[in-house]
């Protein structure tokens, strides 16, 4: 097996000397402004650009044949997934969540995201989560020569499935149980809207599931690219010099397929968590999870049950009436697509009726209109429900 020394097509000298530099003129200019800084967030950016920095090291130093997916190579790549993770955590706390503080929408979104956050319970499902998808990559699927695949589908749901109780818990908690313990009319004493409060609340709850889905889908996508080598070790020694870069390239398009997968799976959950948040204005938790599933299980299946020759006609319309209520989820998961077929990522790797990595993204750009339009549907009437629900 020859030396494995690219990833992503980028020299081995390349990934360490850009990261040098990067993490250099990042804690440069750490240093220079720690006195605007803080403590708190001087100490972050250190601890996340060292952890970052060991990581893109180990990653590539031990891309040789004696060390390829040794315990050192999957501690590189696991120590880079957790600095991304805390990246995006901090631009959360110290960019987003600090933006949000100027407005009064952006101060009920704000706290809403910290009470769901640091809820026991969203702790916990998230840690489940990291934890399923990190063991699933080292399980068998006994498929040919297609576990990489099956295990990619699989980390892609788990995704979607622990992302979905922290939506459902946190969307039941902003208005039902303030309006239980009676904080709703502390709230109320403000100089807010209910239609503040409920577009407010429900930015809140967005954000929650922007985390969630952003640190599992990380998550998903550290591991898939780890088990595609394992999978593949043989097909590498056997392997031709230009068969490498072929198998190289088929990594890093799986790899990238990952990100708009995440994009749509995150549409999905937001969907739905207007659905929740506009159902919370009215009634609880029991109400809410029975609703989010039905909505769920009826959208994924409207389509197919719909299109039944058995069913009479009408009952057909019927279902095909209400199928244009709900959300189309099954518009937005492209997992089967993206996972087990083909696509262009540049013009040489282009074949008559491949769809290209441009289109994959146009689509995720029409499923996002559709989205918000869907979202402000939903949370126009859930404004109409809270504002004639008594508080008191």
């Amino acid at each position: 097996m020859p030396p494995i020394q690219d990833a992503f097509g980028i020299p081995l000298l390349a990934w360490v000397l850009t990261a040098t530099l990067l993490a250099a003129s990042l804690l440069g200019l750490t240093w220079w402004q720690r006195k605007k800084l803080g403590v708190g967030m001087v100490s972050y950016i250190v601890v996340t650009v060292f952890v970052g920095l060991v990581g893109i090291v180990l990653w590539q130093l031990m891309r040789d044949r004696e060390n390829f997916m040794g315990i050192r190579y999957v501690i590189g790549m696991l120590a880079l997934t957790l600095a991304a993770m805390s990246l995006f955590l901090g631009f959360m706390e110290f960019g987003v969540m600090r933006i949000f503080g100027l407005t009064r929408l952006g101060a009920i979104a704000r706290v809403t995201y910290y009470e769901a956050l640091l809820q026991p319970f969203t702790i916990i499902i998230l840690s489940c989560g990291i934890l399923s998808i990190g063991v699933a990559a080292r399980l068998g699927f006994f498929t040919y020569n297609e576990d990489f695949k099956m295990y990619r589908d699989v980390a892609s749901s788990f995704v979607f499935l622990f992302s979905l109780p922290v939506m459902v818990f946190a969307s039941t908690k902003v208005i039902d149980e303030e309006i239980e313990n009676r904080t709703m009319l502390t709230l109320m004493s403000k100089p807010v809207s209910r239609t503040q409060v409920v577009i407010g609340k429900y930015l809140g709850v967005l954000a929650l599931v922007l985390v969630a889905v952003v640190i599992l889908g990380t998550m998903a996508a550290s591991c898939g690219y780890m088990r595609y080598y394992d999978d593949m070790a043989i097909d590498y020694r056997v392997a031709p010099a230009d068969r490498i870069a072929s198998l190289d390239l088929d990594n890093t398009k799986a790899f990238l397929a990952i990100l708009p997968s995440v994009v749509l799976t995150f549409l999905s959950i937001a969907t739905l968590a207007a659905a929740s948040v506009a159902v919370s204005t009215r009634w609880g938790l029991a109400v809410n999870v029975t609703v989010v599933v039905l909505v769920y299980i009826a959208a994924s299946l409207a389509k197919y049950v719909g299109s039944a020759p058995e069913l009479h006609p009408a009952i057909r319309g019927t279902i095909e009436v209400v199928s244009y209520l709900l959300p189309g989820l099954s518009q937005l998961d492209l997992n089967q697509r993206l996972i087990f077929s083909d696509y262009a990522l540049g013009p040489k790797d282009w074949l008559p009726g491949l769809p290209t990595y441009g289109l994959i993204w146009k689509y995720v750009g029409l499923a996002t209109a559709y989205s918000l339009f869907y979202i402000g549907a939903v949370l126009s009437f859930g404004v109409a429900m809270f504002r004639s629900r008594e508080l008191s």
